[in-house]
C-alpha cells in the first residue's frame, strides 16, 4: 500500500508516495491536484449522471397519482439522504 508524504520546499507543496511493501519512495512527485486525481481514480468505481428533467418526464408517465407520489416521495428522501452526507 502506498502512503503519501507532504513535502514543503520553499513554500511549494508536493507529495511523494512511499511504498510500505518495498520501503522505497516512488519516483514521481505530485502536486495536490495530481494526488487527488490519482486517489479518486483508485477509489471511484462508477460515475452516475442524473438528468432531473428525464426523471420528471418518467414520473409523469406513471399511470396513477398515488404511484407518482410514492416515487416522488422516495426520490425526495434519497435527495435528503445524499445532502446529509455532504
Amino acid at each position: 500500500m502506498t502512503r503519501y508524504n507532504k513535502i514543503i520546499i520553499n513554500g511549494e507543496i508536493t507529495y511523494r508516495g512511499f511504498n510500505e511493501a518495498t520501503g522505497f519512495y516512488d519516483n514521481e512527485v505530485l502536486t495536490e491536484e495530481e494526488l487527488i486525481e490519482e486517489l479518486l481514480g483508485e477509489v471511484v468505481e462508477d460515475v452516475i449522471e442524473i438528468d432531473k428533467g428525464q426523471i420528471e418526464r418518467a414520473i409523469s408517465c406513471i399511470p396513477t397519482i398515488h404511484q407518482r407520489e410514492m416515487v416522488q416521495n422516495y426520490l425526495d428522501y434519497l435527495e435528503c439522504l445524499v445532502e446529509s452526507m455532504e
